[in-house]
C-alpha cells in the first residue's frame, strides 16, 4: 500500500474538526439501541491496555457470620473475584473529496457544504455499522465486529454446545457466568415477567427492554386499554417506547433476533469506547496515488458485561393466542 507524506489540508480538516460532537451526537441519536444505552448510562470510556477487563464476583464471601467475645473467626483466604476480558474493536469510515469535485465546487461556501455532506453520508454509515454489530447475529470465527447483543444474552446459555462457547474468555460451562433464558412461546405479559423477575434482584432491575418490532407490537396490543405513559427521553429523540414496569421498552430495525425480549442492565452491560478513539477525526490527507484528499472517522471499543446473571432474554415468541 502507497504511503503518504502530503500536507493535511487545514481548511477541509478544521470543518470535520469543528463537526465532531455533532457527528457523536448523532451516532447516538440515530438508533434506538445506541440512544437508549447512552440515556441510561451503558455507553463508557475504558482507558488504554490490550484488553477490556471487566472485574467481577463469581461467589460470596463465605467468611460473614456471627460471633460473641474470643470466638474465633473465619479468616479463610476467599477467591471470588475474576475478570471477563474483550477484545478491542475498530470500526471507521472515510470522507474522500476528489480534485475533480474540489474544482466543480470552487468558493468556499459551497466546497464547505460539500465537505458537510461528505461528513454526514460518513457519519450515518459508522452509526448503522455500529449498530447492526451491536444487534447482529453472533460474530463468525475470527471476525473484527464487536461483541452482539444478541451474543452476550444467548437464547439458550445453557444447551450443549450453546451458540458460543464462552463470553469475555469466560466459559459457558460455569452456570453461574450464564445469562437468564426462557422460552417463551405464545406472546403473554406473564412470560415477560417471569424473566423480568430471573434478571432482577431486589433494587437491582433492567434499565431498558429491546426487541423487534413485531413482538413490540404484540406488547402494544396487550396494553389496549390499559393506562400507558411512553419514555420521554426517547420520545424526545424521536423514537417511540411504551413503559414496562416503568423501563421503557421499544423496537429497533437493526435487531437480528426475531421472537425476542433483550433485557439490558446497564449497570453491567454497556458498550465501552476508548476515549483516544471516540468517534476520532483525522485530517484530511492527499494520498500520493490518487487526485483526492481522504479523512477519516475511527471508532474503538467493544459491547461488554460483567454480570451476566443480571440480564437475559424471553426468546421463541409467538403471536398471541
Amino acid at each position: 500500500m502507497a504511503l503518504t507524506f502530503s500536507v493535511p489540508d487545514t481548511e477541509l480538516s478544521l470543518t470535520l474538526h469543528n463537526r465532531r460532537a455533532e457527528v457523536v451526537d448523532n451516532i447516538f441519536t440515530g438508533t434506538p439501541y445506541l440512544n437508549a444505552m447512552r440515556e441510561h448510562g451503558g455507553v463508557i470510556n475504558e482507558h488504554g491496555g490490550l484488553e477490556i477487563v471487566q472485574p467481577l464476583l463469581m461467589s460470596k464471601n463465605t467468611t460473614a457470620g456471627s460471633f460473641s467475645g474470643f470466638d474465633v473467626l473465619d479468616t479463610t483466604p476467599q477467591a471470588n473475584e475474576t475478570s471477563a476480558v474483550y477484545p478491542w474493536r475498530m470500526l471507521y469510515a472515510t470522507i474522500a473529496i476528489s480534485v475533480e469535485e474540489e474544482a466543480k465546487n470552487e468558493g468556499k461556501g459551497r466546497l464547505i457544504n460539500l465537505v458537510n455532506q461528505k461528513i454526514d453520508d460518513a457519519t450515518m454509515s459508522l452509526r448503522d455499522t455500529l449498530n447492526s454489530q451491536c444487534m447482529a447475529a453472533q460474530p463468525a470465527a475470527g471476525s473484527k465486529d464487536l461483541a452482539s447483543t444478541t451474543e452476550i444474552m444467548d437464547n439458550a446459555p445453557s444447551a450443549d454446545p450453546p451458540r458460543t462457547s464462552s463470553i469475555g474468555s469466560i466459559g459457558n460451562a460455569n452456570t453461574w457466568w450464564r445469562n437468564q433464558a426462557t422460552s417463551g412461546g405464545s406472546f403473554t405479559v406473564a412470560d415477560m415477567n417471569a424473566v423480568w423477575n430471573d434478571v432482577s434482584d431486589g433494587i437491582d432491575f433492567p434499565n431498558f427492554l429491546i426487541t423487534n418490532s413485531t413482538v413490540y407490537e404484540y406488547y402494544e396490543n396487550s396494553q389496549v386499554g390499559l393506562i400507558r405513559y411512553g419514555d420521554t427521553r426517547m420520545a424526545d429523540a424521536g423514537f417511540d417506547a411504551l413503559l414496562y414496569k416503568s423501563k421503557p421498552i421499544f423496537w429497533d430495525a437493526g435487531m437480528f433476533s426475531t421472537g425476542a425480549i433483550f433485557y439490558v442492565n446497564t449497570k453491567y452491560f454497556r458498550l465501552s469506547i476508548h476515549p483516544s478513539l471516540d468517534f476520532k477525526t483525522t485530517d484530511f490527507i492527499e494520498p500520493d496515488n490518487q487526485a483526492a484528499k481522504v479523512a477519516k472517522i475511527i471508532f474503538m471499543g467493544n459491547q461488554t458485561c460483567s454480570n451476566r446473571r443480571r440480564v437475559g432474554t424471553l426468546s421463541n415468541i409467538t403471536a398471541p393466542a
